[in-house]
């Protein structure tokens, strides 16, 4: 189910408010260009990088990582980069590819 990354682009460039893990506060994606994703939470501002996410959606379409939410922050942490993994792990999910 691989995203072309234009379709990523088209869909938060505008931004876009993402329900979270559940007792968490929505996340804000602010917007989104060839590089990168834009996001901030009540307390900060930061990017995930294209590179990590494709890299992710790949092992997640060959059934290298797991699809559960909540275990897919570790996978994402240990096997892809420590950036803001539960963040990218809620794009994942409102990109169709975590349950």
């Amino acid at each position: 189910m691989a995203t072309d990354w234009a379709d990523v682009v088209k869909r938060y460039e505008n931004g876009a408010e993402l329900p979270s893990m559940p007792g968490a506060r929505t996340l804000k994606v602010t917007g989104a260009d060839d590089e990168y994703i834009y996001v901030s939470h009540r307390l900060w501002t930061d990017k995930l990088t294209r590179a990590y996410l494709e890299k992710a959606m790949a092992l997640l379409d060959e059934g290298k990582m797991t699809r559960n939410y909540g275990d897919v922050i570790d996978h994402y942490r240990t096997y892809i980069a420590d950036e803001r993994p539960t963040t990218a792990a809620t794009v994942l999910k409102d990109l169709g590819y975590l349950d």
